[in-house]
């Protein structure tokens, strides 16, 4: 079928738009560093899980590294929305997961004391 107006559309262009925008390095820490803390928190929780509730040592000092992670992962999170000609979707990802990590860990201390 051929259009009315006899004009064609470009074939390049179709709705992409180019950018030289890329993600921020501080973005992507923060997502690491927020998917680390939960696995940690997670793996932690399903050993203690299997032992009915006893814990050892080693389980307390994964809450710690998780809990400093999370803090790191907030504050770099927080210092990639600076970059304005970067992506802001890592950041965004990694700040709300520390914050979720965050708080479960401080569910998780309120439930132990």
């Amino acid at each position: 079928m051929q259009r009315k107006s006899g004009k064609k559309k470009p074939v390049t262009g179709r709705g992409y738009k180019f950018t030289n925008k890329t993600h921020p390095v501080k973005g992507i820490c923060s997502t690491i560093l927020g998917t680390i803390s939960l696995l940690g928190i997670c793996a932690v929780i399903y050993q203690s899980f299997l032992a009915g509730g006893a814990t050892k040592p080693g389980y307390g000092l994964t809450g710690l590294l998780a809990v400093i992670f999370s803090l790191t992962g907030i504050i770099l999170g927080m210092l990639s929305f600076r970059d304005r000609d970067s992506f802001a979707l890592l950041g965004w990802v990694g700040t709300i997961l520390n914050f979720v990590v965050l708080i479960g860990i401080g569910f998780l201390f309120s439930l132990g004391v």
